[in-house]
């Protein structure tokens, strides 16, 4: 597609979806099984262990610390220019706002959140005057099909746009998210059906969540938020000295859009 195309199916139904992005080393599952057992709150090495409430499976939080491979995903060419486009301007660099690796097995879900209704920064997404104003996209990489039964991101075309707040989770005690059941039960949801090595570039404003996966095995997925640098990142993990020297100058800048000011001593420092 063209960018005059892409603009407007992201204006329009709030994603995009991009076939065949990774190469097949991108999607290996070495990195993870690799790695000793491990559960929510433990630390591999700069890699975080972590869970949302339990039934959205294991997620490797800080994911771009675990090596190259996911350090080149930082400014991939399928996506950067679109991401760019779109939070980019006078006001705002872009910057990673969480990325981290999700397995998901049997009975796993991510309930229904985030809408238009919701009034958050990083739930903006417009186009006006000729000028773009997004709060965050989503890039989720599907490193396993995700077919029927395998607990598939579910969302709302273009519930971006809608000002009244979706009745499943209006009935929830608050107007963000309801993770009681899974999200694919509400009115209006797709399934998003992905090959290992697709990508679902969506707004973060988007209606969404994820069905409970039936099958056997494991959903496994990469996710990678970019939001403008003025919107704080969602768990505030600093990039480490040692990852900032094998990045490019363009990568250093999304991982820290805003160079720090340490007192000379400080050994966090590192010139951009």
């Amino acid at each position: 597609m063209t960018d005059r195309e892409r603009d407007y199916l992201f204006d329009l139904q709030g994603y995009i979806l991009l076939k065949s992005a990774l190469s097949r080393e991108q999607v290996s599952d070495a990195w993870v099984d690799s790695q000793p057992p491990g559960k929510p709150g433990d630390w591999l090495r700069n890699v975080h262990v972590h869970s949302y409430q339990g039934n959205d499976g294991t997620n490797y939080q800080n994911i771009v610390e675990g090596g190259k491979v996911f350090e080149q995903l930082i400014d991939h060419s399928a996506w950067i220019g679109d991401v760019r486009r779109w939070i980019e301007n006078q006001f705002a660099r872009l910057s990673i706002n969480e990325c981290f690796l999700n397995i998901r097995g049997k009975g796993g879900f991510i309930g229904i959140h985030s809408g238009g209704h919701y009034p958050a920064f990083a739930c903006v997404t417009r186009h006006h005057g000729g000028h773009w104003m997004v709060g965050q996209i989503n890039i989720l990489m599907a490193l396993t099909d995700i077919g029927p039964g395998d607990g598939p991101t579910v969302l709302i075309p273009g519930s971006h746009k809608c000002d009244v707040v979706h009745p499943f989770i209006a009935a929830g005690p608050n107007q963000v998210y309801r993770d009681t059941e899974p999200a694919d039960v509400a009115a209006g949801m797709r399934e998003m059906y992905l090959n290992a090595g697709d990508v679902l570039l969506f707004t973060d404003a988007l209606t969404h969540g994820a069905a409970a996966r039936t099958n056997p095995g494991e959903r496994r997925i990469l996710i990678y938020r970019y939001s403008p640098h003025y919107i704080a990142t969602r768990y505030n993990y600093i990039a480490s000295n040692e990852l900032l020297e094998r990045l490019t100058t363009e990568q250093r800048l999304i991982m820290q859009p805003v160079k720090p000011r340490f007192a000379p001593s400080n050994s966090l420092a590192h010139p951009l």
